[in-house]
């Protein structure tokens, strides 16, 4: 979810965005929820988290139109609404999505 906020975040800096988005393809392989509804269920939290209107002033007046959206990513991250869908969504938290549905072998 964090990398995937990072993509969505940085989506206007392509190389920021392409290594964030291939870092959550990556990470697809070791998490631990069901990644049949992971991905469109952690949309909204990603939008309502970047939605955030962070301020601060010592910082905009030194550089203006700065929107603090790494830190809205780690406030997802850490936030209590993430932890409750990843209590929804994780189904074995002893096994990764990979150890329980295996790639099938591809047919020459």
């Amino acid at each position: 979810m964090l990398a995937d906020c990072i993509a969505t975040a940085y989506k206007s800096e392509p190389k920021a965005a392409q290594d964030a988005g291939s870092s959550a393809s990556a990470l697809m392989d070791w998490t631990y929820f069901d990644l049949e509804q992971a991905p469109q269920a952690g949309r909204p939290l990603v939008d309502q988290f970047l939605a955030r209107d962070y301020h601060n002033p010592l910082v905009e007046s030194e550089r203006p139109g700065v929107r603090f959206e790494l830190l809205k990513c780690l406030d997802l991250y850490h936030s209590k609404e993430l932890d409750s869908q990843v209590r929804q969504l994780v189904i074995n938290p002893q096994h990764t999505y990979r150890q329980d549905n295996p790639p099938r072998p591809q047919k020459d």
